[in-house]
């Protein structure tokens, strides 16, 4: 990847890939902001509407508001990522060989670690289909609206942890996650509050960070596996 240094930025950016399948990244389950809108897929990454459309060895970016360094989606893509030695470190046999073949070109995003977080949190007993639907109205309601292209329908990042804890309980369960809604709070509470250090996190040992999620009400072992290889990358977490 080479990241864009002009003076005003680019609304557009290519990223050469080998072996990257970003429609199978995108739909699964790793991430919950993803559409499909023609032949590209529009999301918001760290604050900004963006839109990605395969090319045959290329990932081309589209945003809204011109960028000079293009880091923050090559970082969440993990376009850099060496997909060859990563399946080294995989065991050698027949179920898990046949694993790779079937999702060959499926990379691990690099997520924020509260939206990855709050995500699992309301993914419990979810299907994805029900997961994006809580993500978008949540955002919706209660996240900062991010600029989008002219004519383009409204879009609005993630909230943060403290718009979340700042929330009545019935207001969250209005986007549709039901019991999850305590368990939501309680974490945007925790790491409002400093109790929960999200950035800390991922200096820990794996096993010292799980324990620290797994304080959290609603979250087992699953969700806290997910937060820590969607978010920090922690491979053991697999």
């Amino acid at each position: 990847m080479t990241c864009a240094e002009g003076k005003t930025g680019e609304l557009r950016w290519s990223f050469r890939v080998r072996d990257y399948d970003l429609e199978r990244t995108l739909t699964s389950g790793q991430a919950f902001r993803w559409e499909r809108h023609g032949d590209g897929w529009e999301g918001v990454v760290a604050g900004r509407w963006v839109r990605l459309i395969q090319g045959p060895e290329s990932i081309e970016a589209q945003a809204a508001e011109p960028a000079r360094d293009w880091r923050w989606l090559g970082d969440y893509l993990q376009v850099q990522s060496d997909l060859g030695a990563i399946l080294a470190t995989f065991p050698n046999h027949p179920p898990m060989r046949a694993a790779v073949r079937a999702c060959h070109g499926l990379r691990l995003l690099r997520q924020d670690p509260w939206e990855c977080l709050a995500s699992f949190i309301l993914s419990s007993t979810k299907q994805i289909m029900q997961i994006q639907r809580i993500v978008r109205l949540l955002s919706e309601r209660f996240g900062a609206p991010v600029a989008v292209p002219t004519g383009h329908h409204p879009e609005f990042a993630f909230p943060e942890a403290a718009r979340l804890a700042a929330c009545e309980e019935p207001a969250l369960r209005s986007c549709g996650m039901g019991f999850r809604a305590p368990h939501l709070r309680q974490a945007a509470l925790a790491v409002t509050r400093g109790e929960l250090d999200l950035v800390a996190l991922g200096r820990e040992p794996v096993a010292v960070a799980r324990e620290r999620l797994l304080r959290l009400p609603g979250v087992g072992r699953k969700i806290a596996d997910c937060a820590l290889l969607f978010a920090y990358g922690f491979q053991e977490a697999f």
